[in-house]
C-alpha cells in the first residue's frame, strides 16, 4: 500500500490512508478507512456535495 498521509474517517472516526485504487480502465487515488473500509476520493466528495445541495440529476435509466 502506498500510504502518504493519515486522516480520520467521517463514518467511524478510524484512521484513513491515502492509497491507489484500480478501476476497470483507470487508476485513481483516494482515502480508505482501515477500520470500516469507507473509500473517499474527489469524485465521491463532489457527488455528495451535489446531493446535499439538490443539484444532482438522476442519470439512471428506467428498466422497460
Amino acid at each position: 500500500m502506498d500510504s502518504l498521509f493519515f486522516t480520520k474517517c467521517l463514518r467511524c472516526r478510524g484512521a484513513m490512508i491515502y492509497d491507489r485504487f484500480y478501476g476497470l480502465q483507470e487508476q485513481f487515488w483516494g482515502w480508505k478507512c482501515v477500520i470500516c473500509g469507507e473509500i473517499v476520493d474527489r469524485v465521491i466528495l463532489e457527488n455528495r456535495r451535489l446531493i446535499r445541495t439538490g443539484q444532482v440529476i438522476n442519470v439512471r435509466r428506467e428498466r422497460r
